[in-house]
């Protein structure tokens, strides 16, 4: 004996997708991203420019 899988699922299916425009209506600009920094994540500014220059390099990359 089959059975159908289908038969089990509601008769009126309902999307899960939501609208991008209303998703993001009360969105607000990131900015510079400053108010994501976390002080002192970095010990010195040279490896801070290291970690930007291998970022840039990773992302260039993905982008070729």
């Amino acid at each position: 004996m089959t059975s159908n899988p289908q038969s089990d699922l509601p008769v009126e299916w309902v999307s899960d997708k939501i609208d991008l425009d209303e998703l993001f209506k009360d969105a607000k600009p990131i900015g510079d991203g400053s108010d994501w920094a976390i002080p002192g994540f970095f010990e010195s500014d040279r490896e801070h420019q290291e970690f930007l220059a291998w970022y840039r390099a990773e992302r260039q990359k993905e982008l070729a």
